[in-house]
């Protein structure tokens, strides 16, 4: 079953040259999943009750036309199904002008972490059905495959993560790891317009006051953004825009 939400950009969706910004869209269809889990019993206000949430391990967006500030869109979002229980769930988005002419769709993968217990519970096909799910889960598992580390790199910052970073789940927003990216990027690529495809694969969660590095690389005409820990023991995170 499909969920469906209208919203009208403002300034915080919109970057520079006026133009919806992939974060934007992201602060969007990560609403519209959020409010629908709360539909079935599983949103931010139900975290106490069912001792845990859904985390995201994965995006893949493609953007065909970017709006401006002031004009409504309309987010459709669906969880895929599945016929056996699994750690991982998919759900698919769509997004849509004031004509109905489709102007970005994504996928996502996510799982649900018990904080009482510390770890990730496999999900049954009881609870993934309170979401009525429909769509192809083939298709979605391949857009949001894990991205694989660069082996070099050509830029390195360090980053340390700000209050102003983290979220409801005590942990680094996975939008801000976004804004995180950014920062490493080469000037003539983040003036330049917004890459129309991203991905990005979640490893390890950043925590308040921590400090990351941040690796930038160009391969196959994909920037490539790495984020890891101080001493690189931990992996938190691959950024591909293209």
């Amino acid at each position: 079953m499909k969920i469906e939400q209208i919203y009208k950009l403002g300034l915080r969706e919109i970057g520079m040259k006026n133009k919806l910004t992939n974060y934007g869209i992201l602060a969007f269809l990560e609403d519209i999943a959020t409010y629908h889990s709360g539909l079935v019993g599983y949103g931010v206000n139900d975290v106490e009750k069912n001792k845990g949430a859904f985390l995201i391990l994965d995006w893949y967006l493609e953007v065909k036309k970017r709006l401006s500030f002031n004009d409504t869109i309309k987010v459709k979002t669906y969880a895929l199904p599945t016929d056996k229980p699994s750690f991982n769930c998919y759900r698919n988005f769509e997004i849509y002008d004031e004509n109905d002419e489709l102007i970005a769709k994504a996928t996502s993968k996510w799982l649900f972490y018990n904080f009482e217990q510390k770890k990730i519970v496999k999900l049954d096909t009881n609870l993934l059905n309170l979401f009525t799910p429909e769509g192809n889960l083939q298709e979605a598992e391949e857009k949001v495959s894990r991205l694989k580390e660069p082996t070099s790199y050509k830029k390195m910052i360090e980053y340390q993560v700000r209050r102003s970073d983290i979220d409801v789940n005590n942990h680094v927003n996975n939008l801000v790891y976004l804004k995180i990216a950014n920062e490493v990027l080469p000037d003539d690529v983040y003036s330049a317009d917004e890459p129309n495809n991203l991905r990005i694969t979640y490893k390890h969660q950043i925590r308040l006051g921590e400090i990351v590095k941040i690796y930038y690389t160009l391969e196959e005409n994909k920037h490539i953004v790495t984020i890891k820990s101080q001493d690189e023991s931990k992996l938190h995170a691959i950024v591909e825009l293209f």
